[in-house]
């Protein structure tokens, strides 16, 4: 899978933690939000508390199955409920992932079909977008730039992604804040 699971929630874990210690100065939130096996899970709700972040990262387990579309999902519900509480507030969805899509929300649906509708939905409710892929091969069989031109953004792929990476991709996407 990629640079595998354990690779991605390092880098995107790391991130979150340099995010988050940049949220108090700036007046900014961090948020991290993880998908495997059948469900999405809000880790850490919008906070600028490094604490509460390094503390929810020693927690969490990967690996598993990929429902994408339920993070994508749980990202679009975080960000509405945002944009409600902190009017003029613009999050960005920073999605890691290889795009692997194997769990769907509705019995016997396609996952794929899915995210890919889902990522519509974000488009044309203005949600900004970083998409980061980290499969390796399959070039032919990627699903993240997909994903990437419906949200109306580009895709970055990243191989041996890396935290400083991630923040360098979410400090050229402008100023917002993270989810």
């Amino acid at each position: 899978m990629g640079d595998g699971p354990t690779a991605r929630i390092t880098a995107a874990l790391g991130a979150s933690l340099a995010l988050a210690s940049r949220a108090y100065l700036n007046r900014d939130q961090v948020c991290l939000i993880t998908f495997r096996d059948r469900e999405a899970r809000l880790v850490v709700p919008p906070t600028a508390s490094v604490a509460l972040v390094r503390q929810e990262m020693q927690r969490l387990p990967v690996g598993g199955a990929t429902p994408l579309a339920a993070g994508m999902q749980k990202a679009r519900e975080v960000i509405r409920q945002a944009r409600i509480k902190y009017q003029g507030v613009d999050p960005l969805m920073v999605l890691i992932s290889d795009g692997e899509a194997t769990v769907s929300l509705e019995p016997d649906a396609d996952p794929i079909e899915e995210a890919l509708t889902l990522a519509s939905r974000m488009h044309q409710e203005k949600i900004p977008a970083l998409v980061i892929d980290t499969l390796e091969g399959k070039k032919s069989q990627r699903l993240m730039p997909r994903l990437a031109q419906v949200l109306g953004t580009g895709c970055r792929h990243i191989h041996g992604l890396r935290s400083e990476q991630v923040l360098q991709l979410i400090e050229q996407s402008g100023p917002t804040q993270s989810t």
